[in-house]
């Protein structure tokens, strides 16, 4: 894997989205009132990165959006490291996130890096003279095979563990979503789940209509990837229960200024967003865990 490859924006492979989250987050640490801070993400996504972006449809409305989940995966993430006894992480679809490096998070915490080779080692080449603040590994796996996943389980260990698959599940084929909440619902070591949902009433009423930005990336989605209503349903069907949230439509007070900016003073008008909906990031806990 290499940002400058001579590609253009197109996204030719899933791990091409990994460079254009980077390169979300790169633009979104340059902004004065940033809704996060990554020091090293324009490092990570490169000119490759930034083509990539570039090249979508509504590229700020999709670099505004990558800011708001890394935030909210930020905040439950150290919440839930606070308030419950977690010895490690399972940063499981990691691209290019570096929550090792830039969270101020426990020196024994582990954290389990899980990707691609190819992904792991492009990370691990930019990122070499920076110190982790956790007990950062890394474990090259492929998400859709049965046997790589059991990796997983097996170097988890005993001890509770979080599991965060962001902006990964929306990926994956049915199957592999489905032998995942299975797999996790069973082993007594994981115990929270952290994942973003985006619904289809969701992605309807925000887009109007124009899924132009999407086409990109639907190229890289299992032909039968699922949409957010139907991955909590799996999640709720082994015993995965919602325990914290950060709704993209009630909990984004913080952005108000900014989106008044870019729509010159005015507030934007409301989209036809369903009602309930739970378009966000969550937290999920096993029914019988504390």
């Amino acid at each position: 894997m290499d940002s400058t490859t001579p590609a253009g924006g197109e996204i030719t492979h899933v791990s091409d989205t990994a460079l254009m989250a980077a390169a979300c987050r790169g633009l979104e640490n340059e902004q004065e009132d940033a809704f996060v801070r990554d020091a090293f993400a324009a490092r990570l996504a490169g000119e490759r990165g930034l083509a990539i972006l570039n090249a979508l449809p509504h590229a700020a409305i999709f670099r505004f959006g990558v800011a708001i989940r890394t935030r909210f995966v930020d905040e439950l993430l150290l919440e839930a490291l606070a308030a419950h006894s977690i010895h490690t992480v399972l940063s499981a679809g990691c691209g290019l996130d570096t929550r090792p490096w830039r969270l101020a998070l426990p020196p024994d915490l582990r954290w389990i890096e899980i990707d691609f080779a190819e992904m792991l080692d492009y990370k691990e080449r930019l990122m070499a003279d920076e110190a982790p603040r956790c007990r950062r590994e890394r474990l090259s796996v492929d998400m859709n095979d049965a046997a790589q996943r059991s990796l997983i389980y097996a170097t988890a260990g005993a001890e509770p563990s979080l599991m965060i698959t962001e902006a990964l599940l929306m990926y994956l084929p049915a199957g592999t979503v489905e032998a995942l909440a299975a797999e996790t619902s069973s082993r007594n070591s994981i115990v929270h789940w952290i994942s973003d949902i985006t619904t289809s009433g969701f992605s309807r009423a925000v887009s109007g209509g124009d899924n132009s930005a999407m086409q990109s990336i639907r190229r890289v989605q299992a032909s039968d990837a699922l949409p957010g209503e139907q991955i909590l349903d799996v999640l709720g069907r082994y015993g995965w229960r919602m325990a914290a949230s950060r709704s993209y439509i009630t909990d984004v007070g913080f952005t108000r200024d900014r989106v008044r900016r870019m729509m010159g003073g005015a507030d934007p008008p409301r989209p036809p967003i369903p009602p309930g909906d739970v378009t966000g990031v969550h937290r999920f806990a096993r029914v019988w865990s504390a």
